[in-house]
């Protein structure tokens, strides 16, 4: 087994040097892959349970990427003072994924490869290896960063739970929820070259992804694409390239945006690359028909080439009233440290509005990777190094008005940059500041105030990655390889009462 995946990637790194043929032949390898999957999983039982209300079921929640769990009643401003660590997982290894809850069990990946379920304790039910490579960017080992998408599919007349998850080595991944087990696998590209960042959207029975390199080394060495797969089967229904063939760079960072009302896909974009006089899709927004991929619009960042502008982020959908008139927008921050909103209908005629988060700069330390959540009211947009109220902040948490930008509030946070996506649930806001773990009031007299942080003695335990609330449960990783859950005590606290003149 061994030999035969070793000439499948020989294989793939001579197609990729013959890009015109790659589509063709990864759809007749996508049946071989799935009938010879070598996998590793273990499992103690198969488990059986009912869905909860507030499952978390996909990266920042679902297709619209609102980062926000409306039915979340137990983490609230009452509570969440009292959280205390009920359990941690120690994977050892990186961890970079946003925790998924479903079907009673946690779903989440790993840098060595694996992408567990756990149970409601921390016990492990089943791990499945979706492989890891040795970055050719970077030198460093890399694996599972995409974060899973959790459905019920009916199967041979059965209704079955399953997950869809990019792998570690460039192959897009559906597992039975249950056992681990594979029940398809599809390479997007050389293992060697090709990275999958992004997490997987489902809709309309097809699973769409994107690709990009292993990281920020000039030129990229991958031609930024975005595929489409049958949920079913796993067969490549088409593929949108993002520059021409022969030309690399435009990588797609942040998963992809369904607007299920209207079927468009909207994604950001990354870097310039060896084209780049015809590459006028890189560091923009684009807008696709999920029908057929075909291309709607795109905006680009021009101005600022003195600081990197790349969109390393995954797109929110939300609403603004704006002249009286409800308007459907969207928003997505940039590395140069702005957040921008675009009318989802006319996003190549440029930004609504824009909101100056963070410095700007080549690190994501100064600009911001952090994708926003949106509650129905306000923006919660997190970044890197800023200044508030002349104090400079190393990072910072800020509500946004949804019609103009203007500042609601901004909280300095003093531990470090938000890197992960924002987490929000009614009347809070989760981010991750290097070591440190905040929940901030985001409603009523204390929006603004960090109520809740918990700090890693480990100085390198950064949260990178996105937090969940789910089930009256918040679940963090961390990039010493830590699982942690939070919860409050059985029976809330009862509110001190505030003294009044």
């Amino acid at each position: 087994m061994a030999k035969f995946w070793a000439g499948i990637r020989t294989g793939l790194s001579a197609i990729a040097k013959h890009r015109g043929g790659l589509l063709a032949v990864l759809g007749v390898l996508v049946l071989v892959i799935a009938a010879s999957a070598e996998m590793t999983f273990t499992h103690a039982h198969t488990p059986h349970f009912t869905a909860q209300t507030d499952d978390w079921t996909a990266y920042m929640g679902g297709n619209a990427h609102t980062g926000y769990n409306g039915a979340e009643t137990v983490i609230n401003q009452t509570s969440a003072p009292s959280l205390q660590r009920i359990w941690q997982f120690p994977e050892h290894h990186q961890l970079f994924t946003q925790p998924v809850v479903a079907n009673g069990l946690i779903y989440w990946g790993s840098f060595g490869g694996n992408e567990y379920a756990s149970d409601a304790n921390g016990n492990v039910i089943w791990q499945t290896d979706l492989g890891k490579v040795v970055s050719s960017c970077t030198n460093k080992t890399m694996g599972v960063t995409s974060t899973a998408t959790a459905v019920t599919e009916t199967i041979n007349g059965t209704p079955t739970p399953v997950l869809y998850v990019g792998g570690g080595n460039a192959q897009m991944y559906k597992l039975n929820a249950m056992t681990g087990a594979v029940l398809w696998q599809t390479p997007l590209g050389s293992p060697t070259d090709t990275f999958i960042w992004d997490s997987p959207a489902i809709y309309n029975g097809s699973v769409y992804i994107g690709i990009a390199g292993f990281g920020d080394c000039p030129p990229p060495k991958v031609q930024g694409q975005l595929f489409k797969l049958d949920t079913a089967t796993g067969q490549i229904q088409g593929d949108f390239k993002i520059v021409p063939d022969g030309c690399t760079g435009a990588g797609v960072w942040g998963s992809i945006t369904v607007d299920e009302a209207t079927g468009i896909l909207y994604f950001g974009t990354a870097n310039a690359g060896t084209c780049a006089t015809f590459e006028n899709l890189n560091e923009a927004i684009i807008a696709l028909n999920s029908a057929d991929l075909s291309f709607i619009g795109s905006w680009q960042i021009k101005q600022q080439k003195a600081l990197d502008i790349d969109f390393g982020t995954t797109p929110t959908l939300f609403t603004a009233t704006i002249n009286g008139v409800q308007r459907n927008l969207i928003g997505m921050a940039d590395k140069n440290g702005n957040y921008y909103a675009w009318d989802r209908s006319h996003v190549n005629t440029g930004p609504l509005w824009h909101a100056h988060v963070a410095n700007g700069g080549s690190s994501p330390t100064t600009g911001t990777i952090s994708s926003s959540a949106w509650d129905g009211t306000y923006i919660y947009a997190g970044g890197g190094k800023t200044t508030i109220n002349g104090v400079v902040c190393p990072g910072s948490l800020n509500a946004l008005n949804p019609a103009t930008g203007a500042f609601v509030f901004r909280t300095c946070l003093t531990s470090g940059p938000v890197l992960g996506a924002v987490m929000a649930v009614p009347g809070l806001a989760v981010v991750g500041a290097n070591n440190t773990l905040d929940v901030i009031a985001t409603t009523g007299a204390n929006a603004g105030q960090i109520i809740y942080s918990y700090q890693e003695t480990a100085s390198t335990s950064y949260f990178k990655g996105a937090a969940t609330i789910a089930d009256g449960v918040l679940y963090a990783e961390d990039w010493n390889g830590h699982l942690d859950a939070f919860a409050p005590p059985a029976t809330p606290p009862t509110p001190t009462p505030t003294a009044t003149a």
